[in-house]
């Protein structure tokens, strides 16, 4: 891992730790994560492939460093609500957002 690498993820922490909060993360093995830093995005624009817009929807954002994978019917758990993973729709490696309903 390179010196830029390290930067990067320090930054998103800082960015996670500002905007998030706490939660837990279940596999669909049944395979529990606590105490994970998530951001939840209510309006975040979702786009066809053809890049024309398709509407809007929730996301949850998660550090790769937390969690390794994520899968379809996994679950994110929070204090209001528990969110079911419908598609990971970006990951660059650093941050993986999740549509989540």
């Amino acid at each position: 891992m390179s010196v830029f690498d390290d930067e990067v993820r320090s930054d998103i922490t800082d960015i996670f730790y500002d905007a998030g909060f706490v939660a837990d993360y279940r596999s669909q093995a049944g395979v529990l994560i606590s105490g994970v830093w998530v951001v939840i995005d209510r309006d975040w624009e979702s786009y066809s492939d053809d890049q024309q817009l398709a509407g809007r929807i929730t996301t949850i954002s998660v550090m790769t460093t937390d969690i390794a994978r994520s899968d379809q019917g996994d679950t994110v758990i929070t204090p209001a609500k528990t969110w079911t993973v419908e598609e990971v729709v970006a990951d660059d490696g650093h941050i993986r957002r999740l549509w989540v309903t």
